[in-house]
């Protein structure tokens, strides 16, 4: 994989409870012992779904889970397409998707500058 693919859950005041680094193509998620996150919670089958990642793209694929997998709020049927900010929810757990090619941004830092400082006008520029 070319790109750093990972699930970050998000903790109290939005600020990221943990990350999640996806270190292979086909990685599973489910109750069951053998799944790369497992999730022990009676809502989440044993083998619930797929993050599938080749190259830089990734896909979620169902497994026919009893109670859904839902991306951005909608039950997925088969499979859709993730990009970065989606929203994964399974059961109650829910995960912002990052595929690297942008970094989580912690709502709780505030603005980067200061919004009360003076606006800072550029000087004219002469003419050529």
């Amino acid at each position: 994989m070319a790109m750093k693919f990972r699930l970050v859950e998000p903790g109290e005041g939005g600020k990221a409870a943990r990350e999640i680094v996806l270190s292979h193509t086909d990685f599973l998620i489910g109750r069951g012992t053998d799944c790369d996150l497992r999730l022990n919670e009676s809502t989440i089958s044993r083998h619930h779904c797929i993050l599938h990642l080749v190259g830089d793209e990734a896909t979620l694929i169902d497994l026919g889970s009893s109670n859904g997998t839902f991306l951005n709020g909608q039950r997925v049927r088969s499979q859709a397409v993730l990009h970065s900010g989606d929203e994964l929810g399974l059961g109650s757990n829910r995960f912002v998707v990052l595929l690297g090619d942008q970094e989580w941004v912690d709502p709780g830092k505030g603005p980067a500058v200061n919004p009360t400082a003076a606006t800072q006008k550029m000087r004219d520029q002469p003419k050529a």
